[in-house]
């Protein structure tokens, strides 16, 4: 049995896991990346935040870092087009509630909203309150305005106020004012459709923010008497880069946000290769909004090289890395990741090595294997019958950590099955044993999705089952969604 029992760790060291699927990012996905140790608690706190505050490219950001996993964040945009079509004259819109509970059943974060667009404009109440006007490129905003409004690629905090953009030619003019009397002035210029720059000003009625020499996060630290900043932003189909700079402030680094994207087609392959990452020093604008570990980093980013195969097992090899440097030091926390995966969709498989300590000479690694079965039981080349395609999926996963000097930790294994019919109805079960045995522990994740054309519901929860305790909610994740 001992023989057994490494011969299996063994196979997964050799065979790993799966690269995941550029599919949307949902609190599953992080649940299961949170289950199985592959990110800790903060970490899945702070993704499960962006994407409550419907931050999906944030949110995608901070799941290709901590978990190394590719992410489906919404496309880079160099323009938005423009809607030739009548205004809708009938009101409509939807009602929404988003919830998540912790272990004991309790709420730990709500978010409710009420949308309603009529002719050229929108109202949303609830967790943000902003009234909205879009015409011909010019929009206007009153209420609690932030990182959309602004257009802004770094997350901004929330400003009680108005804001306005005017398009002039190939510039755009833009203003804000808030409550507390914070004042931005920007312009912008889009050239060639290629590149669009944006540099603001602001006037800020607080001071900026400080990460203390403890590397604690103190929002309110007077640190720097200095109101005024400046900041400016790039957009390409390179990707985006954003610098914010508080003058005067000596050698500290400013606020930086970078994204660089390519991707290739050839005859035999598709190469793709993408880096992330925000850099700044002790002080950052009092309106940013930052997740707190980037706050306590001086460096915080990853890069992903990746070529997939033009043939019809669509075989893909790709290499991941992140670095965070802490504010406080310049001790690096470096973690490395080889996945590869082939077949076809009825029987595929995929490996995965991740190096979890590259500062320590890859100490700890998680090694993993993954097999999925993907089966379209209904379908049709017209758009009607492919809405309504029935899928069915199975998966199997075994994953172990291996310590050098210790060897290796209890496997973890995994089962799952799911069924979809279209977009708004599915419903799916994953059993795991994250500790080799189910008497030690045992997890049930559910996941189940039904909607139509007026009500949309969703649920995803864990329960845990130890030899503590009994069977019980470990964390869950709701929303109701009612479209009129």
């Amino acid at each position: 049995m001992r023989n057994l029992y490494y011969a299996k760790v063994l196979f997964a060291a050799f065979l790993g896991t799966t690269v995941a699927a550029s599919q949307p990012l949902d609190e599953a996905k992080v649940f299961e990346w949170w289950d199985s140790g592959m990110i800790d608690s903060d970490e899945a706190q702070e993704i499960l935040t962006q994407l409550e505050e419907d931050n999906q490219q944030e949110a995608c950001l901070l799941a290709e870092v901590y978990a190394l996993e590719s992410c489906a964040s919404p496309e880079l945009k160099r323009k938005a087009k423009k809607d030739n079509s009548r205004p809708n004259l009938v009101p409509h819109g939807y009602i929404e509630w988003r919830g998540r509970t912790d272990s004991l059943g309790h709420l730990e974060s709500q978010h409710a909203e009420l949308r309603l667009n009529f002719y050229r404009y929108s109202l949303r109440l609830g967790s943000q309150s902003l009234l909205t006007y879009k015409n011909a490129g010019s929009e206007a905003h009153l209420g609690q305005v932030s990182t959309k409004e602004l257009h802004s690629t770094i997350p901004l905090d929330t400003l009680w106020g108005t804001t306005a953009i005017y398009p002039l030619g190939m510039f755009r003019i833009g203003g804000l004012l808030d409550t507390a009397k914070t004042t931005r002035a920007s312009i912008g210029l889009t050239a060639n459709r290629e590149l669009e720059i944006i540099a603001a000003y602001w006037h800020h009625s607080h001071p900026a923010t400080r990460i203390s020499e403890t590397s604690e996060f103190h929002p309110a630290d007077n640190f720097s008497a200095e109101r005024h900043s400046v900041s400016a932003q790039f957009k390409g189909d390179w990707g985006n880069f954003t610098a914010w700079w508080i003058p005067k402030n000596g050698a500290d680094l400013p606020l930086m946000k970078i994204q660089l994207l390519h991707r290739e087609r050839t005859v035999f392959a598709t190469i793709a290769w993408k880096a992330d990452a925000y850099a700044h020093g002790k002080q950052l604008p009092q309106e940013s909004h930052l997740s707190s570990t980037i706050a306590r980093s001086r460096f915080w980013g990853s890069q992903t090289f990746s070529a997939t195969a033009a043939d019809s097992w669509r075989s893909k090899f790709a290499l991941s890395a992140r670095t965070i440097i802490p504010l406080e030091g310049d001790t690096s926390k470096t973690r490395f990741k080889a996945t590869t995966e082939s077949g076809p969709q009825h029987l595929r498989g995929g490996a995965s090595a991740t190096c979890l300590q590259a500062e320590e000479r890859c100490r700890r690694n998680d090694l993993a294997l993954k097999i999925s079965s993907t089966w379209n039981i209904a379908g049709g080349a017209s758009p009607a019958v492919q809405r309504l395609r029935e899928q069915l999926a199975f998966t199997g996963k075994i994953r172990a950590r291996h310590t050098r000097g210790q060897g290796f930790a209890p496997p973890l294994y995994e089962a799952g099955a799911a069924y979809s019919i279209d977009a708004f109805n599915s419903a799916g079960v994953a059993v795991a044993i994250p500790k080799g045995s189910p008497a030690r522990e045992l997890q049930i994740r559910n996941t189940a999705e039904v909607g139509t054309d007026f009500l949309q519901l969703s649920l995803t929860v864990t329960f845990r089952r130890t030899a503590e305790t009994p069977l019980h909610p470990l964390h869950a994740a709701m929303r109701a969604k009612v479209m009129f």
